[in-house]
C-alpha cells in the first residue's frame, strides 16, 4: 500500500500545482464560490452497512451493480450460463480475494470503487474534481471545459477518461474508454470496451452524497441501465490512513485461497 499512497500523494501535489500556476485570480476565487462543499471523507453503503458502531459485521445486499444488466439476448444467454455454471462458481468461491496481491483487476476499476467497501475523500476545484480511495485509486473528473482524448491518444483504462461540468450544483460527469469485463465484485454482470457511463452527482442533505448512474453499452444492452448510489459522511475519522490489505496474507496457490495462521 506504500506505493499506491505515493501515487495518490504524487497526484494530489501535481494538481496543486497545476491550480497554483493557475493563481488565485478574482475571477477563480468566484468560481471556488460557486462550488458545493463536498470538503471531509465519504463511505459507500456497503462500507456503513458491513460494520456497525460495535464492529459487527451485518449482512447487507449486494448493491446496485450487483443488480441484473439489461442484456440483449446473446448476452443474456451467457449471463444466464454463469450463474449456473458450478465449476464456474466453486472456481470463483475457491480463490477470489477482494483486495491485494491476487484480487482481480476491476475491484480496483470503475465502477465498482464507487460501490465497494470504501471510504473516499473528494476534492474540488474549479478545474477537476477528484476522488481519492482508501486504497489508492484516484479518479479524476476535469471540468476546465476539455473534451475527451482523440481516438489515437483513447485507450481503455480501468477507470476510464472522465470529463465533467457543474450543472448548478450537480457534477454531470462522462466517462468512456472503460476496459471490459465485470462491473462489480458482488455480481456477472460485465460491459464492453463501448460502455458510455453518466453522472449526476449532487448533495441531497449536509451529510449525503447521491450519485445517479447510467451505463449504455451498445454491444450488450438493448437499454440504459440507470441506479442511484449513495454515500455518507464520515464523521469519525478526519484522514485517510495508508492500510495492509489482511488478504495479502492469505496467497492464492493451485486456484485456491489458503488462509494464513499469522
Amino acid at each position: 500500500m506504500r506505493r499506491s499512497s505515493q501515487l495518490v500523494a504524487a497526484a494530489v501535489l501535481a494538481v496543486a500545482a497545476t491550480h497554483a500556476a493557475a493563481g488565485n485570480s478574482a475571477k477563480r476565487v468566484q468560481a471556488f464560490a460557486r462550488l458545493p462543499d463536498w470538503t471531509g471523507l465519504w463511505e459507500t453503503e456497503l462500507s456503513k452497512s458491513i460494520t456497525n458502531a460495535a464492529g459487527r459485521s451485518e449482512v447487507f445486499s449486494l448493491g446496485n451493480l450487483g443488480g441484473h444488466p439489461p442484456y440483449n439476448p446473446e448476452w443474456e444467454q451467457k449471463y444466464q450460463a454463469a450463474l449456473t455454471d458450478p465449476v464456474a462458481a466453486e472456481k470463483q468461491a475457491n480463490s477470489f480475494k477482494g483486495c491485494g496481491v491476487g484480487s482481480p483487476e476491476y475491484i480496483r476499476s470503475f465502477p465498482n470503487i464507487m460501490e465497494a467497501p470504501m471510504v473516499f475523500q473528494v476534492v474540488v476545484t474549479p478545474e477537476e474534481t477528484l476522488f481519492v480511495m482508501d486504497h489508492g485509486e484516484v479518479r479524476h473528473i476535469y471540468t476546465d471545459g476539455r473534451h475527451h482524448p482523440g481516438k489515437d491518444d483513447l485507450w481503455p483504462t480501468p477507470l476510464g477518461d472522465s470529463v465533467g461540468h457543474w450543472k448548478g450544483q450537480t457534477l454531470v460527469v462522462d466517462t468512456v474508454a472503460r476496459t471490459a469485463g465485470p462491473v462489480s465484485i458482488f455480481g456477472t454482470g460485465e460491459v464492453s470496451e463501448q460502455a458510455h457511463f453518466s453522472e449526476k452527482v449532487r448533495l441531497t442533505d449536509k451529510d449525503t452524497l447521491e450519485d445517479e448512474l447510467t451505463i449504455e453499452d451498445p454491444v450488450r444492452f438493448v437499454r440504459p441501465w440507470t441506479m442511484k448510489v449513495h454515500y455518507s459522511r464520515v464523521r469519525d475519522i478526519d484522514r485517510l490512513i495508508p492500510y495492509d490489505c489482511e488478504a495479502d496474507r492469505n496467497p492464492v496457490i493451485d486456484g485456491k485461497l489458503t488462509i494464513s495462521p499469522k
